[in-house]
């Protein structure tokens, strides 16, 4: 009786102890799995000013599975599954060499003009937007939800730079930046000819028609060229001039490399500006690491 009466005491503290540590893994638990943790993390948040945007600090092949909870003004809430798609790679600058990926979603339409997207109401008042759930299929991956008074730590592009060089008479032109930045090359299917468009078009070639995809070796006329240096009026031809294709420029561009996704390219001639009324001797002309020309029906 006396070993009983000893041991009872000890019995309850133990059971009290393993009920207490019981009770604590239960509480933590739900929230622990809402956002998922690992040892890479990625900071993420949403905001909805006219139409939902999700944002992150990096680009990841594997699919990012979202809850995001609209506060509605009238105290009700509306919780909606989205997917910030695997490899997706849409960067927004937020100055100098600091970027956001960004996944915007539009009543069933996302960024991608997929029209798959659950439905965001645009009817709803929403007081604020609320990432409860955030996960994805790579468990080295964690992430951190961020509100609208939190810093970023900022996605930093580390993937070679576009670059487009050329001397002009003896003025010595060029532009750099990443690839995402530099417009994009179209093949229009209408006119059997390329759109060579970089930064913001501030320079540009337009072939004469040519075949399409491109493919190393291939040469083509250029028979209108613009390009703007900084602080400066554009030079060269009119793109949209009906006589730009026999207006006696020798402008030829000659693609030296295709991979899956870029090319580069050599070019050089002579080129009449029809902006100037000059004619313009073009060489040493170079385009490295250009993302390759979509083909468009127009």
């Amino acid at each position: 009786m006396k070993t009983l009466r000893n041991t009872l005491p000890f019995f309850a503290a133990t059971l009290l102890i393993a009920i207490l540590f019981s009770n604590c893994g239960k509480e933590a638990s739900p929230s622990a799995k809402r956002i998922q943790q690992g040892n890479t993390t990625i900071e993420i948040n949403a905001i909805f000013p006219h139409f939902l945007q999700v944002r992150t600090n990096n680009v990841i092949d594997v699919p990012i599975n979202l809850t995001v909870t609209f506060h509605l003004k009238d105290g009700e809430d509306k919780s909606v599954p989205v997917t910030f798609p695997a490899g997706y790679k849409h960067l927004v600058s937020w100055g100098g060499d600091n970027y956001v990926n960004t996944f915007d979603y539009q009543g069933h339409t996302d960024s991608t003009g997929n029209d798959s997207t659950p439905i965001v109401d645009g009817s709803w008042d929403v007081s604020s937007v609320e990432i409860t759930a955030v996960s994805c299929p790579d468990k080295e991956y964690g992430f951190k939800v961020l509100t609208g008074a939190d810093d970023w730590t900022f996605y930093k592009p580390t993937g070679p730079q576009t670059t487009v060089s050329f001397i002009v008479n003896k003025d010595t032109v060029s532009y750099a930046d990443y690839d995402f930045n530099t417009d994009g090359c179209l093949y229009r299917s209408n006119l059997q000819a390329y759109a060579f468009t970089f930064f913001t078009y501030r320079v540009s070639f337009y072939s004469a028609p040519a075949i399409y995809p491109l493919r190393a070796g291939m040469t083509m006329d250029i028979p209108a060229m613009v390009y703007k240096k900084e602080n400066s009026i554009y030079f060269g031809s009119q793109p949209d001039d009906a006589d730009s294709a026999s207006n006696g420029s020798t402008l030829q561009l000659t693609v030296t490399s295709v991979t899956d996704t870029h090319f580069d390219a050599t070019f050089s001639g002579k080129l009449w500006s029809s902006r100037q009324a000059d004619t313009l001797f073009i060489s040493e002309g170079e385009i490295k690491n250009a993302v390759l020309p979509g083909k468009v029906d127009r």
